[in-house]
């Protein structure tokens, strides 16, 4: 197969994708990242019988060591290195072994691989991802202007600079209770000044600039993970609400629940930006049965799988449209279906670990 041939073109039979995925975001802490999940739905299904790599920064990313789940990981630069870089590697394991399809499941990897989408289709290689443009306008700091413009429900959020904006915000909102969220992730509720010059400087030491400070919106957290198509049309949508949350705010348990509200809600926000590709949608839902958008995440989320389970395979479907295969949207899943996070523990040869800290490279 040559470098610009992708398995696609040797036209594989329905319900045999037999073709080389790459996923990015396997680290598998208490603060998970997705690829695992994207993993696992495509291991699921006879549908798939390919080749799942893994793309870590880190040699100790735990989900590249799930059992029956990567054939092979491969040491790639941090995101903070640039496009060139990136694709300087992707070439070099690219010419080695050909990439079908990339699937990055990180915030800061997906506007990298939006960037280099152009140079990374000359290779043959397919990704589905939203424009550049549309994925800067779903940063958390310009979020709240954009909702503002398009007239859906989201909390006030500013930029925080420094410890003195932190006191004089929490003293005029007069007590009451406001989140101040780092850039990249994390979110801690804040009921005083005093608490909030602490998260303050725990979030800007973690993530940098800018720190936000949103208002507080008490209710029930209800997250949408969708899908869209080329045409930014809503192509699988699974709605979860949290119940069981970490002490950063990230669920280890949720059930689906059937409600178009925020199915629907979903599609517009995603339509008005011109997404493509996955993402995920955090609300709260207000006492008055309003949903305030929180936050919108440009990839799958760590909870995925649940969507699977539920009826809605979003990956495999997400790896057709890639590869411009026909599709039909998908519309139902079961309700009252439950999920909690487990932990089990994965057992290696030194020599695996050695083997990918020298070489870049290991067949787990």
């Amino acid at each position: 197969m040559s470098h610009a041939e992708t398995a696609a073109d040797k036209h594989t039979p329905p319900g045999n994708l037999a073709v080389h995925v790459v996923i990015t975001g396997l680290m598998a802490t208490d603060n998970p990242y997705p690829g695992l999940s994207i993993a696992r739905c495509l291991r699921s299904t006879d549908e798939f019988s390919g080749r799942i790599s893994g793309f870590v920064f880190d040699p100790l990313s735990t989900g590249a060591f799930a059992q029956d789940m990567f054939d092979s990981i491969y040491l790639v630069p941090y995101p903070a290195s640039g496009v060139d870089v990136l694709l300087r590697r992707i070439r070099d394991i690219h010419e080695r072994s050909p990439i079908d399809v990339i699937i990055p499941s990180l915030d800061s990897e997906v506007i990298l691989y939006a960037q280099a989408a152009d140079e990374l289709a000359a290779m043959g290689i397919r990704t589905l991802l939203p424009p550049p443009n549309s994925a800067k306008m779903r940063s958390k700091n310009i979020l709240y202007e954009f909702c503002l413009q398009n007239r859906f429900y989201c909390p006030e959020t500013i930029i925080i600079n420094n410890l003195r904006e932190v006191a004089a915000r929490s003293t005029a909102m007069g007590g009451h209770p406001f989140v101040l969220k780092g850039a990249l992730s994390d979110a801690i509720v804040c009921k005083n000044k005093e608490e909030g010059e602490a998260a303050y400087i725990q979030l800007f030491a973690q993530w940098g600039y800018p720190v936000l400070m949103q208002n507080f919106i008490a209710g029930e957290e209800i997250d949408v993970v969708a899908l869209t198509g080329k045409d930014s049309r809503l192509m699988g949508a699974v709605v979860m609400k949290k119940f069981g949350l970490t002490d950063k705010g990230k669920a280890f348990a949720g059930i689906t629940v059937e409600d178009e509200k925020p199915v629907k809600l979903t599609g517009s926000i995603l339509e008005k930006l011109g997404w493509i590709g996955p993402a995920e949608c955090e609300f709260v839902r207000d006492d008055q049965g309003r949903y305030y958008l929180m936050e919108i995440n440009s990839r799958f989320p760590a909870w995925l799988y649940l969507a699977c389970a539920a009826g809605q395979n979003l990956p495999l479907l997400a790896l057709k449209m890639a590869l411009d295969i026909p599709v039909k949207s998908l519309r139902s899943y079961d309700s009252g279906k439950l999920f909690i996070r487990t932990v089990s523990d994965t057992f290696i040869n030194t020599s695996t670990l050695l083997e990918l800290t020298a070489s870049g490279e290991v067949k787990p």
